[in-house]
């Protein structure tokens, strides 16, 4: 009796429920009064308890010489509102997972791409991406030092698919000699110099819900992926205010 409490509670029913539920079951054709006597529960409160299963469709009763008698259900009954409960969520859901995504910022998601090839797989995935401009500064341009063969020939990739880009570079001399000396890349570009000579040590790109920071050297190079809309849309910010007072070459 207890396992079977216990499992019409999982089913949605409450402990009291169940027992006024059981009782029926055990009982046949039953008043109010002997349901009370077998669930030992008040007369009063049987009541309301048959009331609500009478509403779930696990009760039913008739009148015999004024007296009200009430049966149990079949228990085939049980699934039968499984399945309308399971059907009314599924019909629902995606209204649900809609308002739950809109309301719940995603857990940004992270990567980290290590060595040359790594930095080339991260970099393509820009060119995969069908983004129609992205956003980088904190540049020196190192990335044609590199991988001097795969950044011209991503390059070309970028100027095929007439994905734009605007760029605000390192205010160094070693940023200006790469941009003089790699000007056949610039196509469809627009850039800027770094209102102060920093060095920055992580150039990023911004493009869709994505973020890459990477870290060009010839040894160790590595680039970490984040992707998460609301941080890309605060790079963006960021770059847009920066990208105001950064200076044009």
């Amino acid at each position: 009796m207890v396992d079977m409490i216990e499992n019409l509670e999982k089913f949605g029913l409450s402990q009291k429920e169940a027992k006024t539920y059981l009782a029926c079951l055990d009982l046949g054709n039953s008043t109010a009064s002997e349901i009370s006597s077998k669930s030992r529960l008040p007369r009063t409160l049987v009541y309301d308890l048959l009331e609500r299963l009478i509403n779930l469709g696990l009760v039913s009763y008739a009148i015999k010489n004024n007296v009200k008698y009430f049966r149990a259900a079949n228990p085939d009954q049980l699934i039968k509102i499984l399945n309308e409960k399971e059907t009314a969520v599924i019909e629902m859901l995606p209204m649900l997972q809609s308002a739950y995504e809109h309301k719940s910022p995603k857990k940004p998601k992270v990567e980290i791409y290590e060595g040359k090839e790594g930095l080339k797989a991260a970099m393509s995935d820009v060119l995969r991406s069908n983004t129609k401009e992205f956003l980088a500064y904190g540049s020196n341009k190192t990335s044609v030092e590199v991988v001097p063969n795969f950044i011209n020939f991503w390059h070309k990739e970028r100027i095929k698919k007439k994905i734009y880009a605007r760029t605000i570079y390192n205010n160094t001399k070693r940023a200006k000699k790469n941009i003089k000396d790699f000007k056949k890349t610039m196509k469809f570009m627009e850039y800027k110099l770094s209102p102060i000579e920093l060095d920055y040590p992580t150039p990023t790109v911004i493009y869709g819900d994505k973020i890459l920071m990477s870290y060009w050297t010839r040894d160790e190079p590595f680039t970490i992926m984040i992707e998460s809309k609301e941080m890309a849309e605060m790079q963006r910010r960021y770059f847009e205010e920066l990208w105001k007072i950064s200076k044009k070459p």
